[in-house]
């Protein structure tokens, strides 16, 4: 799995070319799941187009109010349904450091992989399973890191 850390500062709405209709859209059901609410949504969010496995997706993050301190943005993730644009997490959206789309795939949609930066030495990780509607937490891990390499990976119960 690739793991992306941000998404570039380029990648806004327009670049995406998504029409005004799609991004009240998404917009609209960011700031239903999302832990704050900026001034300005298109200046907060980054976008960028991913393909799921079957259908369009897109990765929409936030850059600045929607981020922590250790470096870990609200992360969003939405696919295409017809004419629509719906988010793949029902409740908020998980708040990581790095993302990543696995080439297995869950009823259809690849699995996404998150990573949260929890401490200089430790990370953990979530792979998000599709089941059928939603993203839903499907393995959780520790991970202890050095500056080079992972050090350690432990399986452990998802929160």
């Amino acid at each position: 799995i690739t793991m992306f850390l941000n998404l570039g500062d380029q990648e806004t709405f327009l670049a995406a070319k998504l029409t005004v209709a799609e991004r009240k859209q998404i917009i609209d059901q960011v700031e239903k799941t999302s832990f704050d609410f900026p001034d300005d949504w298109e200046l907060e969010l980054r976008v960028r187009h991913v393909p799921l496995g079957g259908t369009e997706g897109l990765v929409i993050r936030g850059t600045h109010l929607l981020c922590g301190g250790t470096g870990n943005c609200e992360t969003w993730v939405f696919r295409r349904d017809r004419d629509n644009w719906v988010s793949l997490f029902d409740q908020e959206a998980p708040v990581v450091s790095g993302f990543g789309f696995d080439q297995e795939t869950t009823n259809g949609l690849k699995n996404f992989l998150v990573s949260t930066n929890t401490s200089a030495k430790k990370e953990s990780r979530i792979l998000f399973r599709f089941d059928g509607k939603f993203y839903r937490q499907s393995d959780c891990y520790d991970v202890s890191v050095n500056a080079t390499a992972v050090e350690k990976i432990e399986k452990v119960p998802c929160k």
